[in-house]
């Protein structure tokens, strides 16, 4: 299982790397907006701290999509990872990064059927956009979730889904269907991350150990 941490804070970067709960940082271009830094320059930061760092090619035309992926990925080829809009363009360039052997991931897939065309053009990674059903009460964001990982296990198990986590009980539900990459947005990391029971647990256990420390 991987847990990605969605945020561009260096600050926080840095902090929560040193956890090991994450794989690295996934981003969008609400996110790197948000650091008022260069994209490059901020990319070559978070790859300074991070495993590995997702960026997200803006929606173009296939040459500028291929020359933007080139330009990022020569920032560390070894840390950066591509996501692509899952347009017509996007799917060019899924296709072409894919058939060089990269690790490439499909986002604002918003349909079963949208996976299937991910999943043609070789998208190794899907960012499902469940939530856009949802907010239009088409589909259920989980359901249809759980309807793209039967798809991926059926046609194509090298590949991983990467859902966002808005409440931490749907971690569970997500992962024992088989779903194995998550992501966890910035400003929800601290809150996600706490646990009242374990904190409650670990706190019995400090008296514990300074009554013991007592007896010395």
């Amino acid at each position: 299982m991987q847990l990605w941490l969605a945020s561009s804070d260096l600050k926080q970067v840095e902090k929560m790397m040193g956890y090991g709960v994450f794989a690295g940082v996934i981003t969008n271009p609400k996110v790197v907006a948000d650091a008022r830094m260069n994209p490059k320059e901020l990319f070559a930061e978070l790859c300074k701290i991070a495993p590995a760092a997702w960026y997200q090619l803006q929606d173009a035309d296939l040459e500028d999509m291929k020359k933007e992926a080139d330009e990022m990925l020569s920032i560390d080829p070894e840390k950066i990872r591509i996501k692509s809009p899952a347009t017509l363009a996007g799917f060019g360039v899924i296709s072409h990064l894919s058939k060089q052997g990269l690790d490439v991931m499909a986002t604002c897939v918003p349909t079963s059927a949208w996976l299937c065309f991910a999943l043609a053009a070789g998208a190794t990674r899907i960012a499902p956009y469940g939530s856009m059903l949802q907010k239009r009460g088409i589909a259920a964001k989980t359901t249809e979730v759980l309807q793209m990982q039967k798809i991926i296990d059926a046609q194509a198990p090298h590949v991983t889904i990467c859902t966002g986590i808005y409440d931490v009980t749907e971690l569970p539900i997500y992962a024992a269907a088989g779903v194995k990459s998550f992501f966890l947005w910035g400003k929800d990391v601290d809150n996600l991350l706490t646990q009242p029971l374990v904190n409650e647990a670990a706190s019995g256990f400090h008296e514990d150990w300074r009554e013991m420390r007592s007896n010395y």
